[in-house]
């Protein structure tokens, strides 16, 4: 991100915040969590994210008033008490429209760790089974990961794990960062076998089996999810050109003999 543009929203999320009290520091705490999960994109803090919702939130009826004005038949939107709905409609969707941004980053983190962690944990097992302590095998498996956000975190657990965390400690963080209800599970597991002193590999076995199911679950969700969503498209684009191609010859010639 710009830096000068990175120091206007984070002056205009701490001015918002300082004169809100302790109003806003409740919501920046969930701003700033909501930005882990998402991966931190553009290493955001919860102050700079509150800025950019207050900007986007005045620039937003800015934009689109300039748009709708040069819009034919838009005149209605502009009179009487419709005008001030629109602009409090505008300032809102502004003011959300950053956050679910970030969600909608999150929601993209969640399901790529989703769908590369039961395989993941798999090799993990194999080479623990193999003869190698847990620390090494790990490091081996995230070798051969491909980039994306359970590599990310993997190899921020091993930067916190240099600069002399515990283990535990530096799993939970993990589990904490990405806020997966499925990583959280798979911790939890390792921590306890670590505290009880229990193989690993078995364990970790069983969680991958465990997140294989879920996965498919999740696919037969999807699959029986898609024909009510593919309905509306139906209604709205193929169905009327499917009308016009079956009832339009009939509609010409019925004009025709009615011209005659």
């Amino acid at each position: 991100m710009n830096p000068m543009l990175q120091n206007l929203f984070r002056k205009t999320g701490a001015f918002f915040q300082a004169n809100a009290g302790h109003t806003l520091d409740e919501y920046v705490g969930r701003l700033r969590k909501l930005l882990l999960g998402a991966g931190t994109p553009g290493d955001l803090t919860g102050q700079e994210l509150l800025g950019i919702q207050v900007v986007v939130a005045l620039a937003f009826p800015l934009f689109w008033v300039f748009v709708l004005l040069h819009m034919p038949g838009t005149e209605f939107l502009f009179a009487g008490p419709m005008q001030i709905v629109l602009y409090l409609a505008l300032i809102a969707g502004g003011f959300y429209f950053p956050l679910d941004n970030v969600r909608t980053r999150m929601k993209k983190r969640h399901a790529s760790i989703m769908l590369e962690l039961p395989d993941t944990l798999d090799l993990l097992a194999i080479s623990v089974q193999a003869g190698l302590d847990f620390m090494t095998a790990m490091r081996r498996v995230v070798e051969k990961l491909k980039v994306g956000p359970l590599r990310e975190d993997l190899e921020q657990f091993f930067k916190q794990i240099e600069l002399g965390r515990p283990r535990r400690d530096a799993l939970r963080e993990m589990a904490d960062r990405a806020q997966l209800t499925d990583l959280n599970a798979v911790v939890s597991a390792l921590v306890q076998a670590d505290r009880l002193g229990a193989s690993i590999g078995p364990v970790l076995l069983v969680q991958s089996e465990m997140l294989r199911k879920r996965r498919a679950q999740r696919a037969e969700k999807a699959a029986q999810e898609a024909p009510v969503k593919m309905l509306m498209p139906l209604l709205l684009c193929i169905f009327p050109a499917v009308f016009i191609m079956i009832l339009g010859p009939i509609f010409i010639q019925m004009l025709a003999n009615a011209s005659r």
